[in-house]
């Protein structure tokens, strides 16, 4: 699992609570686990929305998943550096993992398959948003990124 997915999950396990106002969740980040500032813990929160870990109910937010079946590590501590922008390829499989309780080594074998079924035609991020959708995986902005990646691919790639 991700560090996004457990750092999304320790404040509503810490609380206790299946929704919390946004306000609290930033506080927990920030002040009670001193993990981040606040402006770092509301992008956390931003990420986590684009990564469908959450959604907003007002000026609440809630968990998709469940947070008690997730098993933080001990001691985990995020890794700010983790929260750089990864690339499609990776946040696909996050999704589909936070969707469907899959395992990543499931999902990695789905994507594989999928990609021989197209006879490698096309680039492994395709084959894992096909795999998405056909798991009913929102990635309709990832979707979108990568038409744009592969249009107009910069010179590092």
């Amino acid at each position: 699992m991700s560090e996004l997915l457990y750092s999304v999950a320790v404040p509503f396990k810490r609380r206790g609570k299946e929704a919390l106002k946004e306000s609290d969740f930033v506080l927990a980040l920030s002040i009670d686990l001193h993990w981040f500032n606040p402006e770092q813990a509301k992008n956390i929160l931003n990420q986590a929305e684009k990564a469908g870990l959450i959604k907003r109910e007002g000026e609440l937010i809630r968990p998709v998943f469940d947070p008690n079946t997730v098993e933080i590590p001990t001691g985990f501590k995020p890794d700010s550096a983790a929260f750089e922008k990864k690339p499609v390829f990776e946040r696909v499989i996050e999704r589909i993992i936070a969707a469907t309780g899959m395992e990543k080594r499931k999902v990695i074998s789905l994507i594989n398959k999928k990609q021989e079924e197209l006879s490698k035609l096309v680039e492994i991020e395709v084959s894992a948003l096909l795999v998405a959708l056909e798991n009913g995986v929102a990635v309709d902005d990832l979707i979108n990124e990568e038409c744009t990646t592969l249009i107009n691919p910069s010179p590092s790639s």
